[in-house]
């Protein structure tokens, strides 16, 4: 009886201990994990922080964003994440071109009215492509702004639960998405609207380029009706600004 108490006691004393090791490793892993998590969240940061500074040209954010501070499942949440941010990037980038644009500054300013007068062909073919470019980001930025197509970053990595859940936590607000879409919205709309009036403009002066003429600094209709056109055409223009808060996006 005192053997098999002993053996008994014996075989609790290694299921504790066993126990206690499953204790230990647990209890390591989900510290490494914290600090994991402490680690990416000022990755992020500090891209956040070089973004609100610098503006989205900094080549800094690219060598963030191609280079990793973790490891494990961690690292394709990282991974996941970044490869996200730089498709996102990628677009805030392509509309602040657009915005950039000399040639489209340059007709936007009627820098080069006289030389591109009485057709302005030169002018509506640059409007145009600029247009195409908005309405073409503009879908690309709502695409990405959609949570299945934010979540099918992270599927490509085929995470366990735990960190499928931390990445949709770390990616996911619904009232950002959302504000962060109205303003898309918002931004392109206002863009496009701004260049249909441009081309509204130009187009007014093409149809009707038999019944005016121009000197350094006035341009002369040959009826009141078209002065009043022209007028109301320019003074659209003139009241609207061609700008973005590109930054807002990211």
């Amino acid at each position: 009886m005192k053997r098999t108490n002993k053996a008994f006691i014996g075989i609790l004393m290694a299921g504790y201990a066993l126990l206690m090791i499953f204790i230990v490793l647990v209890g390591v892993n989900v510290y490494q994990g914290i600090v994991t998590e402490k680690k990416l969240d000022n990755e992020f940061a500090q891209i956040e922080y070089l973004i609100d500074t610098n503006g989205i040209t900094d080549n800094t954010i690219d060598i963030k964003l191609n280079s990793y501070v973790s490891d494990g499942d961690y690292l394709d949440i990282e991974m996941a994440i970044k490869e996200y941010l730089r498709d996102l990037l990628f677009e805030c980038r392509r509309l602040e071109d657009v915005y950039n644009n000399s040639q489209l500054n340059m007709v936007i300013n009627l820098y080069n009215f006289d030389e591109d007068a009485p057709y302005f062909e030169n002018s509506k073919k640059i409007i145009a492509e600029a247009r195409i470019n908005l309405e073409d980001i503009g879908n690309n930025l709502n695409a990405l702004f959609d949570e299945d197509k934010i979540m099918s970053y992270a599927q490509n990595y085929d995470l366990e639960y735990y960190y499928l859940d931390y990445y949709k936590n770390s990616m996911i607000d619904h009232d950002i998405i959302d504000e962060s879409k109205k303003d898309i919205d918002s931004s392109i709309d206002y863009g496009i609207s701004m260049l249909n009036a441009y081309t509204e403009y130009f187009t007014f002066l093409s149809d009707n380029s038999a019944y005016w003429t121009m000197d350094e600094e006035y341009i002369y209709f040959d009826t009141d009706e078209l002065v009043e056109e022209y007028n109301r055409l320019l003074d659209i223009i003139n009241n609207m600004e061609f700008t973005t808060d590109i930054e807002n996006y990211i």
